[in-house]
């Protein structure tokens, strides 16, 4: 038989394979048609993010400053001298409550939310603005301690609010904040703010509650019943830490919503800003090697195979992974991929994409999900299309090369 038969023969046996139905496809794979499906598989999901609105992030500021425990004021109250050292007998003012002496204190509020004065004792001025706390400083001097209470009322310095800011920012530290900054935003901006690309923030938070109805709640409390020999009568044990996590994520197809509670840190609080670790997909076929990254996890280096890495502020679809993979041509690699992907119940679903068609309709497309697996086919069509690419040169210009070899050289040929 001659070369050219035996190329023709070979022709038509492979031609008869590949119009079977591709059963000698081994790494061909069945899939739901990517034009059958909804458009939530061809929304882009990175692109249309709306993540969180900043703002949301800070707490209400009242108009005016209210005073609470830990403030330093400073404190002056003239003529202090009180009412039965007056009219004593014997007063000429020399005492050290003179009537032209005006006492100067400075004194911070207490964890009660009140400052203890001479004379009065314990006022409480918690919650008060520092008008309010001057006037009812003279109420209470008015009331049978001064004849002519003047008394005036400084903040010397605002309470603090005492943080740690880690993770995907410029300066990450402890900070200690006003107390009317004590919130997510103004965190974020004292650690100099978060680096490009971050996904997520959390807020750590520590709150005591205390274990039941009676319980003491404050640390110097639980000191003294400590020591105590018996514990008193409906005392049910000291506070409770109760921890938790305020998961606040930077983009998504939707407005993040904050209150501003949700927004207000506390002495102790810890503020995450994460980045996900790298999403990736796989393709399995005929790729280039120059693009073909190797994945691990873990100490054990357990080998993950060829990935890709999606990019983190984008999204891509289909056509877009196989040509980042590597994709060689139509003619050397197939046309057609079968995409393996988990659903949301753990399901494999497959999707079967034509990459050719998908170049002019976007129906027939899909968007990548990090953990897809992308094949591509070698179907009919890829094997049909191969065979004729190969054959059909050979079977031309065979004769034409014999011819010609025998006219330049016809001892080459036996």
């Amino acid at each position: 038989m001659s070369t050219y038969r035996k190329y023709l023969y070979c022709f038509v046996v492979l031609l008869a394979i590949a119009s079977g139905g591709g059963c000698y496809a081994p790494m061909s794979s069945p899939g739901i048609p990517a034009a059958t499906l909804d458009d939530s598989f061809r929304i882009p999901f990175k692109s249309q993010s709306f993540g969180v609105n900043f703002a949301s992030l800070t707490r209400n500021i009242p108009e005016q400053y209210l005073l609470g425990p830990g403030d330093l004021v400073r404190i002056r109250i003239s003529e202090l001298v009180p009412f039965d050292q007056r009219n004593a007998s014997g007063f000429d003012g020399s005492s050290t409550f003179a009537a032209s002496q005006t006492s100067t204190l400075d004194l911070e509020v207490s964890k009660q939310g009140s400052v203890l004065l001479p004379l009065v004792g314990h006022v409480e001025i918690d919650g008060l603005t520092v008008d309010m706390a001057r006037r009812r400083m003279v109420s209470v001097y008015a009331n049978g301690f001064l004849d002519d209470p003047k008394i005036s009322v400084i903040l010397l310095e605002k309470r603090t609010v005492g943080i740690m800011v880690l993770g995907g920012v410029a300066n990450p530290g402890y900070f200690r904040l006003p107390e009317y900054e004590a919130d997510i935003a103004h965190a974020i901006a004292s650690a100099g703010g978060m680096l490009p690309l971050q996904d997520e923030i959390q807020v750590h938070q520590r709150r005591v509650k205390p274990s039941g109805q009676g319980a003491i709640s404050t640390a110097s409390h639980v000191l003294e019943r400590a020591v105590m020999p018996q514990a008193p009568q409906g005392y049910l044990g000291p506070p409770k830490n109760e921890l938790s996590v305020l998961q606040i994520p930077l983009r998504n197809s939707g407005q993040t919503h904050i209150s501003p509670q949700q927004a207000e840190l506390a002495d102790g609080d810890i503020v995450m800003v994460r980045k996900f670790p790298d999403q990736v997909f796989f393709v399995v076929g005929k790729l280039s090697a120059i693009s073909q990254v190797r994945f691990s996890t873990g100490n054990g280096n357990r080998d993950l195979g060829n990935g890709f890495v999606l990019p983190p502020d984008r999204d891509i679809d289909v056509v877009t992974a196989v040509a980042m993979a590597g994709y060689i041509d139509p003619i050397d690699s197939p046309t057609t991929v079968t995409v393996h992907r988990t659903g949301k119940d753990g399901s494999p679903l497959l999707i079967k994409v034509d990459l050719i068609a998908a170049r002019f309709n976007r129906l027939e497309n899909v968007m990548v999900q990090p953990g897809d697996i992308i094949y591509l086919n070698p179907d009919s069509a890829w094997w049909i299309r191969r065979t004729l690419d190969r054959m059909v040169p050979a079977l031309i210009s065979r004769p034409y090369s014999e011819l010609m070899q025998r006219l330049i050289d016809p001892r080459g040929l036996n």
